[in-house]
């Protein structure tokens, strides 16, 4: 039985490693381009989110009802919120947000958008044994967090 040539098996592995060179700057090619397109897109959102602001006020509990209000403190237009509630046993509540009469309440999906310096103002019903409320919005970095000090009872 004879083998192949030293000359057809240079060949042959040049071919080979030519073409796994090819197959891996094509590949490595579309990963540099998806990640720079990410990470153009990340830094868009981290900029303008960085012009956001949004503040708890006129914290209230009584009957079971949590009260206050939400501005948003920012120049950009927020969406997306919601409280979250964090209890003494440090469990949470996610309590998504949208308007209802002119008054935030709980709803199954947060609708509520606040435009800058907009004010509104909500009424959900919270256990008494609160530790912290946070409200949260589509910018992850844009979140203001009172301690149960901050609400009067």
């Amino acid at each position: 039985m004879k083998g192949i040539s030293p000359l057809v098996a240079t060949v042959l592995l040049i071919a080979f490693v030519v073409s796994v060179a090819g197959i891996l700057s094509i590949w490595l090619n579309s990963l540099t381009v998806s990640t720079t397109q990410l990470v153009g897109t990340e830094a868009s959102i981290a900029i303008t989110c960085s012009y956001g602001g949004i503040k708890l006020s006129d914290l209230a509990f009584s009957n079971n009802f949590l009260t206050g209000g939400i501005e948003n403190t920012g120049s950009i237009s927020l969406g997306n919120i919601s409280l979250q509630i964090v209890y003494l046993n440090l469990t949470t509540e996610k309590i998504p947000l949208c308007l209802e009469g002119g008054i935030a309440k709980n709803c199954s999906s947060p609708t509520l958008v606040l435009s800058p310096r907009d004010l509104i103002y909500f009424n959900i019903s919270a256990s008494s044994n609160f530790d912290k409320i946070r409200v949260l919005t589509n910018c992850t970095s844009v979140y203001f967090e009172a301690e149960r000090s901050d609400v009067s009872q």
